[in-house]
């Protein structure tokens, strides 16, 4: 499910609301908790509230709302840029990802392949190998796998370089929650002030 599908039906309930003071809520009426999340903002500071708590802050920017008004289009995110921010919640930005794993090493072999390095049947092996047998949850076992794979003498070769760290999915639902919240909060202000 599409992170702007969790939020569709939420409505903005100003909670307190004084300058850039504020504390907002974003649920869908009658779901009461299904995806609903918080917006607590004072000068320099935001605090979003999702099922996992980010704060963010910079000393440039008194409202954070123009922080993330600015620096991604209505409806986008800037992960990275945003996650260069957070002051509190940092160990639940990034981890390792299976998938940015399996897709490094998946392409290095077709490389090798392409360049005719790798012997026949290295396809088949490093599946078998590394993804059925191996048992990989963090960096420290895919490294170790990668350095410990041989096949006819074949070897990964030089991996240190290789990043297998990529945004948490609750970092990237928390930027989502930020950006919907603002768009809702700015057209709840549209409204009134029609």
């Amino acid at each position: 499910m599409s992170a702007l599908a969790k939020f569709a039906g939420h409505e903005v309930t100003v909670v307190h609301e004084d300058g850039l003071y504020r504390h907002l809520r974003f649920e869908t009426p009658g779901k009461r908790g299904a995806y609903a999340f918080e917006l607590i903002t004072w000068p320099y500071n935001l605090v979003v509230k999702t099922g996992w708590t980010f704060h963010f802050d910079i000393d440039a920017t008194p409202d954070m709302f123009n922080l993330f008004r600015n620096t991604a289009f209505s409806g986008e995110i800037n992960p990275q840029y945003w996650s260069e921010k957070v002051r509190a919640g940092r160990d639940e930005v990034e981890g390792f990802s299976e998938d940015l794993f399996e897709q490094q090493v998946k392409q290095h072999v077709v490389d090798a392949i392409r360049n005719g390095d790798a012997p026949r049947g290295i396809g088949a092996e490093v599946t078998r190998d590394i993804f059925e047998w191996g048992e990989i949850d963090n960096e420290a076992s895919a490294r170790r796998e990668l350095s410990g794979f041989r096949f006819k003498d074949w070897t990964f070769g030089e991996t240190w370089e290789w990043n297998f760290q990529d945004f948490k999915p609750g970092f990237l639902h928390s930027c989502h929650a930020i950006r919907h919240g603002i768009d809702l909060y700015d057209a709840a202000r549209k409204a009134v002030a029609a």
